[in-house]
């Protein structure tokens, strides 16, 4: 049988067994409550009869005490019973069992809800036959009753009507009222009483012992076959664990013995179950896997074999890569050679040919009786530039795929060094053309600046050594004048000419000096830009707009000077080529550069052909700006107009400008040697 199959029947077996030993279980309980419920109805029917006839005893109790005692108390509580047994009052509680003492008097209480006694012996359920004899004892009862009432009568002196009331007044006969209590009447009718009860007892007891006896013996039967239903199932539990043990237990056990055998490496380890279940096709599924981990591990001996190999050309690959990090051509190729050999599979008769550029290089005598080659061309910025080639002498087998791919490795790696090192070479030229472009650039910053201490030198001698001159030339004239008032007519003539050319040179010195090195320049840039602008439109009838920024502008002497000649220059081209009406100057800073603007509204011009005539004013424009370390954009379009931008950094660095300045002095003293 199948485990699946047999689980699930051994499933539903435990769940009817259970389910049954749960009902039967229900049903026994269900017995026993009904056994209990009869013996307390047996008990209570029992405490009722007794009751009745406990209330007869006390009845006679009170009575003959009254008569005896002619205590009122004891007439009180004779009515007070028979007004309880009669249901019109209250019962006591555990009435009336523990209410009467016989060394005490007392009134039985109110507690609980008037009930007649008969009306409670017909809630018990009762027989008819049963209930016709108590109430045969309470008729009795009542009689003797009567019999206690009429000898309270005698001794209060009361006789009997017609109606049978006590209403006669007579007098009261003690006697009378004993002997009625006492007597054999009283006696006889007490007898009668007990008799109705003793036929109950026996009634109820037949009654009761029946009906118990058949719930226990229902109850036994109940028992006997839970008892039979569980020995059932501990059968059915131990077929099937013997069957569990030795289809399902045992046949693991022999399964997992295997799976440890083939843990320990015993890879041949077979499975031979003869069960007809799960397992057995578990143990053919074990046999499969077996011969799958079997393969597994061959093909992993033969990719171990392989990864040694590889392993041999990682390590060669790398070796090679550390020896190209600083060596040169011929040690890179020595490597090439120890490394390479080493990770063939049979080094012993390998020879390696490296060619590179018309040059050789062989790892060993090479001669013609080779018998196979690998080859790799090597190339440098996709151009050949050489080979490298692996020759066997003998014709013994290896693995060509895998060492060609190590070779062709190999070769690229080779080819990518070459072109480090041709781009190394590269860059040593650009950095030494660098260094004599920053170098050409601090010359001609420096001869700027040589020109512009030439310039402010000039306008400074002229100023004051000519100026001076034409000032006390200028003065004689003047004296001239306030001298000898008889002079001639010629004489003042000539000393107005003379005084009218001393006023033309003396403007001619000032605009020289001012052209050469404008005094604004020294007040900075604004105060420059403003009055440069001013005279602009002063001499051009161009308007001249000059926005600038609220914030102070601090610039050393070098980038305000730049930045002056470049807007004067602007200027200049207006006024030379622009035909513009509107010129507008715009001066900002951002968070590193200072930003000037130069825009007209004029006819514009070519800036593509500008460049390549290579048209002075615009490429000084650039050396100033390139001397700072910063740009210069020029746009124009034709009938749109022409922008000049400039930005130049707020602070300069060494990095911005070039080289190192020992560097660039260096340079600057080569170029001036050369």
């Amino acid at each position: 049988m199948r485990i699946g199959l047999f689980t699930n029947f051994y499933l539903i077996f435990i769940v009817m067994v259970l389910s049954l030993l749960i009902l039967l279980t229900s049903h026994a309980l269900g017995t026993l409550d009904e056994i209990t419920k009869a013996e307390r109805q047996k008990h209570h029917s029992l405490q009722l009869a007794n009751e009745l006839f406990q209330s007869s005893e006390n009845l006679t109790r009170m009575a003959r005490s009254y008569v005896i005692t002619r205590d009122p108390t004891y007439e009180r509580s004779f009515f007070e019973i028979l007004d309880i047994r009669n249901g019109k009052r209250a019962r006591a509680q555990n009435y009336p069992i523990t209410y009467w003492d016989e060394n005490r008097i007392a009134s039985p209480g109110t507690h609980g809800n008037p009930v007649a006694l008969i009306d409670l012996m017909r809630r018990e359920g009762f027989s008819r036959r049963e209930l016709d004899l108590l109430q045969q004892s309470q008729k009795n009862s009542d009689n003797l009753v009567n019999l206690e009432k009429q000898a309270f009568a005698a001794i209060k002196g009361w006789c009997k009507d017609r109606s049978g009331s006590y209403t006669i007044s007579c007098p009261p006969d003690r006697d009378f009222a004993i002997d009625l209590l006492f007597g054999e009447r009283y006696k006889a009718e007490k007898t009668r009483i007990m008799a109705p009860i003793s036929q109950f007892m026996l009634e109820l007891e037949n009654r009761t012992q029946t009906m118990l006896g058949n719930l226990q013996s229902k109850f036994q039967q109940q028992i006997f076959l839970m008892l039979a239903v569980l020995c059932g199932a501990l059968l059915v539990v131990v077929v099937a664990t013997f069957y569990m043990r030795r289809n399902i237990l045992r046949p693991l056990d022999y399964l997992s013995r295997q799976a440890s055998s083939i843990a320990q490496g015993s890879y041949s380890t077979r499975c031979d179950i003869s069960t007809r279940n799960e397992i057995a096709e578990l143990g053919a599924d074990f046999n499969t896997m077996a011969e799958a981990i079997e393969h597994e591990i061959m093909k992993l001996k033969q990719v171990e074999e392989s990864l040694r190999e590889r392993l041999k050309e990682i390590n060669c690959f790398y070796a090679i890569r550390r020896g190209m990090e600083a060596g040169s051509l011929e040690e890179v190729c020595r490597t090439i050679f120890v490394e390479l050999i080493a990770a063939m599979q049979v080094p012993s008769i390998a020879t390696i040919q490296i060619e590179l550029d018309d040059r050789q290089f062989i790892s060993d005598h090479l001669g013609r009786d080779y018998k196979r080659e690998l080859r790799k061309q090597i190339t440098v910025y996709g151009e050949p530039y050489g080979w490298l080639a692996v020759f066997y002498c003998e014709d013994q087998p290896f693995l060509l795929p895998d060492e060609q791919n190590l070779i062709d490795v190999i070769g690229d790696d080779l080819g990518k060094w070459l072109e480090h090192k041709q781009a190394e070479a590269r860059l040593l030229v650009e950095q030494e053309l660098r260094v004599r472009d920053a170098a050409i650039r601090e010359f001609a910053a420096h001869v700027e600046r040589m020109r512009e201490e030439d310039r402010k030198y000039i306008a400074r001698e002229i100023h004051d050594e000519l100026g001076q001159l034409l000032a006390a030339l200028h003065l004689e004239i003047s004296l001239l004048k306030s001298g000898e008032d008889h002079r001639s007519d010629r004489v003042e003539s000539i000393r107005r000419n003379m005084a009218e050319l001393v006023h033309k040179a003396d403007q001619s010195v000032h605009n020289v000096a001012e052209h050469l090195r404008p005094a604004s320049l020294g007040l900075g840039i604004v105060t420059a830009l403003k009055k440069l602008t001013g005279e602009f439109k002063k001499h051009s009838g161009v308007s001249c707009i000059l926005r600038l920024m609220d914030e102070p502008v601090h610039l050393d002497e070098d980038q305000t000077v730049a930045i002056f000649r470049i807007v004067q220059e602007s200027l200049t081209n207006v006024a030379r080529h622009a035909e513009a009406s509107c010129v507008e100057i715009n001066l900002w800073q951002s968070a590193n550069d200072l930003i000037v603007e130069v825009r007209d509204n004029g006819k514009g011009f070519d800036s593509e052909n500008a460049t390549k005539k290579k048209s002075f004013g615009l490429l000084g424009m650039r050396e100033r700006a390139a001397v700072l370390g910063g740009s210069i954009d020029i746009t124009s379009s034709r009938q749109q107009g022409t922008e000049v931008r400039v930005r130049i950094p707020r602070k300069l660095t060494d990095l911005a400008i070039g080289p190192s300045l020992s560097l660039r002095k260096q340079s600057i003293k080569n170029l001036l040697g050369t």
